[in-house]
């Protein structure tokens, strides 16, 4: 009788929300990507934010039928934080939709497809290793220049990503071993970004800052230009796969064309006001020169009209 009346004091009811989060899955997750999306700075408006939280509860909720829900659950809940993470995200309404539509996507196509085992992802993390190895490789045959060490510390930094992304498949390219005719595709465009890479290099200085006196030995690795050029060209490497392993749904590729033409229209409107600007600056010039001219004019028929002022201008005029 002690002991239950001890507990009877020490139990307080639960709240509706507590209840609500314990008993339903879907709640805690969307608590987990409420906190995510609340870091500052805050990049949407809140009913945006309310849109994409509403997008990710419907994708989410398409799976629970299936026997590996809570695995399902695990992956959105470890994998959105570090995909928010690396999110680019503007104010502008067209590239939001693309990122709902992205975030669909990702969780309906985790909701609906196999789920890795041990041996796939197996097979997974050699791939990647054996793309960034081939990346590596010819990012130091196409740039003899390139210190091997600096490149490898940043292939290896990239391979650390795949591995947590292997680990927490949100991502489609990260959930099924790729075909060996997939892998021949990737390396092939992988072939042709060669001139990209050219360009990257000269937008990050050329040959001036690659010399090994620019950067200190002390300095972080991440800062060395060598780093620099092999992350952000293995960040090439990304799309290319993405490309070849994981088509995209119609619903995204609208958002993307919707996106596409709000860029396109608003480049348009950026270039007819400079147009408009550049012709009224113009005519301000033009306004001017012949303002000066008339200007100019009226002084010198007001001299013509005056009477001379010497006296012996005035006789000899008489």
């Amino acid at each position: 009788m002690v002991l239950l009346g001890v507990l009877a004091m020490s139990w307080k009811p639960m709240t509706a929300a507590t209840a609500c989060v314990q008993s339903d899955p879907v709640q805690e997750i969307l608590r987990i990507v409420q906190d995510c999306m609340a870091s500052p700075p805050a990049p949407w408006p809140d009913a945006w934010r309310q849109e994409y939280i509403d997008a990710i509860r419907e994708a989410v909720v398409s799976g629970r039928e299936n026997p590996q829900y809570p695995e399902r659950l695990r992956i959105v809940a470890e994998g959105f934080g570090p995909y928010w993470q690396g999110l680019a995200k503007n104010k502008e309404r067209s590239a939001f939709e693309v990122r709902r539509a992205q975030i669909r996507w990702y969780i309906e196509h985790l909701m609906n497809s196999p789920l890795p085992g041990e041996e796939e992802r197996h097979a997974l993390r050699h791939q990647h290793e054996t793309l960034a190895e081939h990346a590596a490789q010819s990012l130091i045959a196409q740039f003899s220049f390139l210190d091997p060490n600096r490149v490898h510390k940043a292939k290896a930094d990239w391979l650390a990503d795949c591995y947590r992304n292997i680990d927490a498949p949100l991502l489609p390219i990260f959930l099924t071993p790729f075909s060996q005719a997939q892998i021949d595709q990737i390396k092939g465009r992988w072939h042709d970004l060669r001139y990209a890479r050219v360009d990257l290099w000269r937008q990050l200085g050329g040959g001036r800052t690659t010399a090994p006196e620019s950067v200190p030995e002390t300095a972080d690795a991440r800062n060395h230009p060598d780093y620099i050029l092999t992350q952000r060209s293995l960040s090439l490497l990304r799309p290319q796969i993405w490309a070849v392993v994981a088509p995209s749904p119609d619903y995204y590729r609208a958002a993307v064309a919707n996106a596409l033409d709000a860029q396109k229209r608003k480049l348009q409107s950026i270039n007819e006001a400079r147009s408009q600007e550049s012709r009224l600056g113009n005519a301000v010039l033009q306004t001017e020169y012949i303002s000066f001219l008339l200007g100019a004019l009226l002084e010198t028929a007001r001299e013509a009209s005056e009477p001379p002022s010497d006296p012996n201008i005035v006789s000899e005029a008489r």
